[in-house]
């Protein structure tokens, strides 16, 4: 079997990176829709923004210890020096132990929805499992040929919002899924599968959105969600390089991508995509899935 190629993998990379530095191609503008819940299942990790920058991680501890068994973690701690300020992540043991600081906060009111502020300033975020998956009620197969992969997604956006937006944009919408940790919440990248191709060529092409809310502005990244696939020219070897060009739009081998990419000059601009099959992720994105199915919340 042939491998993947050094080169064509550092150049996927690269392109990646410099790929995120593009403007966006269309807006949406709009309100989000609040999603209505007859029972109410929080992820044990929650948000706490306000957070005084002088504060330790052992006061938090010390604060918060009450509840129960509680560890602090910082967001994006792993690509700084020094600790973020003014917000942390608290991650509890049991889902009780979010119930239970939710009923000592203050609950305000925002547009109809319900906010949490413990000791006046400290915004605690929830988020509820079942805003990770969204899906419209049909009778088609949901095709991962037709799904697309959404990165840099803003932590308060549930699926529905995701399926909301992408469905205005470019229609067809059926399935829309937030990418979820071991606490079962948000790492900020999900998918989207729409019921025609039409649609997922459409979204591919825009590449990036912004998002426009009351509450958040936000610029997301689509790209196709990749698979483990066989070469679509040969059909032999694994094709770890995917063209996303609309002349090429396939799934290549290593030999397959420079036989069109390297001896025709129509084609020598397309840049490589590659997926990291072992680690499930996609390229300079992130995670793709905590779990190998790609349908979280899909019981079939």
């Amino acid at each position: 079997m042939i491998g993947n190629d050094p080169l064509l993998d550092y150049i996927a990379k690269s392109h990646r990176q410099s790929f995120t530095m593009a403007e966006s191609s269309c807006t949406w503008n709009g309100v989000l829709p609040t999603r209505q819940h007859t029972t109410v299942t929080y992820s044990t990790k929650v948000f706490l923004g306000g957070v005084p920058w002088e504060m330790s991680e052992e006061c938090l501890m010390a604060i918060f210890r009450p509840l129960g068994v509680v560890r602090i973690e910082w967001p994006g701690k792993e690509n700084r020096s020094s600790r973020p300020r003014g917000c942390a992540y608290l991650i509890f043991n049991e889902e009780d132990q979010v119930r239970k600081l939710l009923e000592i906060c203050d609950v305000r009111m925002d547009d109809g929805k319900q906010k949490y502020f413990y000791r006046k300033e400290a915004e605690v975020i929830p988020w509820i499992e079942a805003d990770s998956t969204y899906i419209k009620p049909t009778m088609q197969n949901l095709d991962p040929m037709t799904t697309v992969f959404v990165g840099a997604l803003h932590g308060k956006l549930t699926a529905e919002g995701l399926a909301t937006i992408m469905d205005e944009l470019f229609d067809g919408v059926i399935y829309a899924a937030i990418d979820v940790d071991k606490n079962k919440y948000p790492m900020g990248a999900g998918r989207v599968t729409f019921d025609n191709t039409k649609s997922y060529v459409k979204a591919v092409r825009a590449a990036f959105v912004e998002i426009k809310t009351p509450k958040f502005k936000k610029k997301i990244q689509i790209d196709p969600y990749l698979e483990d696939h066989l070469c679509s020219t040969c059909n032999i070897q694994h094709g770890p390089y995917f063209c996303r060009e609309i002349t090429c739009f396939k799934y290549y081998c290593r030999t397959c991508w420079l036989g069109r990419h390297s001896l025709d000059p129509h084609f020598r601009h397309h840049n490589p995509m590659s997926r990291n099959s072992k680690s499930q992720t996609l390229v300079g994105i992130g995670p793709a899935a905590t779990t190998p199915n790609i349908y979280p919340g899909l019981h079939r």
